[in-house]
């Protein structure tokens, strides 16, 4: 069975992980499957009539006025959010790294790549408490850990072999994928072993006597530079 909560060892969970997400970074490149991701971001973020992205519904103006300020100024989500959704969509995980002042909230995001963070949940004595792991490249600002109000983590649920984290849209498709990847490069192969055969000339000498089959050949191959077409073709 596959995915991450049936394996043990931790490590290997996160090797498949990182693995799976190198797979769906390959398939974003065909252009059926990079298709498909933009057709769910561009419904994802589809306006409603009166040309809104996200629409708060409070009767508090305050709680209005913060939430609007947040969506729209802070996480510019008319920019920001199509592209969110598209990398959640294709890794079936988003990391938004929160920038958090006290008094104020959140000041700024940062999105990371999931391949960059492991999430471990239970950190603490707390059962409820998950902390986030940094382990991407060096000399990066960004802490080693993170609590859990720092991280915002998007993840598809839809298959509990995978939790902590989620599940890709692409996921379904990767082993067809392979497999159209893997008859791509054998008809590619094939085609370059036979490329020369291509130009192998076969002259039927029929019954001369081998003393006239030299002057036969060359007589064909002057025949055949003489022709500007079978000149092309083979030479």
């Amino acid at each position: 069975m596959r995915g991450y909560a049936t394996t043990t060892n931790i490590e290997a969970v996160e090797a498949l992980r990182q693995q799976l997400y190198l797979d769906y970074s390959l398939m974003d490149s065909d252009p059926i499957l990079s298709a498909a991701l933009d057709i769910y971001a561009d419904e994802c973020t589809a306006k409603s009539a009166q040309g809104n992205m996200l629409t708060v519904k409070t009767d508090n103006p305050q709680i209005k006025k913060i939430l609007y300020n947040l969506f729209y100024d802070i996480l510019n989500i008319e920019f920001n959010l199509w592209s969110w959704i598209r990398t959640t969509c294709k890794f079936g995980d988003f990391i938004l790294h929160l920038e958090i002042e006290p008094g104020m909230g959140v000041v700024n995001v940062t999105p990371i790549h999931p391949g960059f963070i492991r999430r471990n949940d239970y950190a603490g004595d707390d059962e409820n408490t998950t902390e986030f792991i940094y382990e991407g490249p060096t000399g990066r600002s960004l802490g080693n850990k993170f609590m859990m109000h720092e991280i915002a983590h998007f993840r598809l649920l839809t298959d509990t072999d995978f939790i902590p984290y989620g599940k890709s849209m692409l996921d379904g498709a990767t082993k067809v994928f392979k497999q159209l990847v893997l008859m791509e490069d054998a008809i590619l192969l094939h085609r370059i072993m036979r490329a020369p055969e291509r130009r192998v000339v076969k002259i039927d000498v029929g019954n001369l006597p081998p003393e006239s089959i030299d002057a036969y050949i060359e007589k064909i191959s002057n025949e055949m530079l003489d022709d500007p077409l079978l000149r092309n073709s083979f030479f």
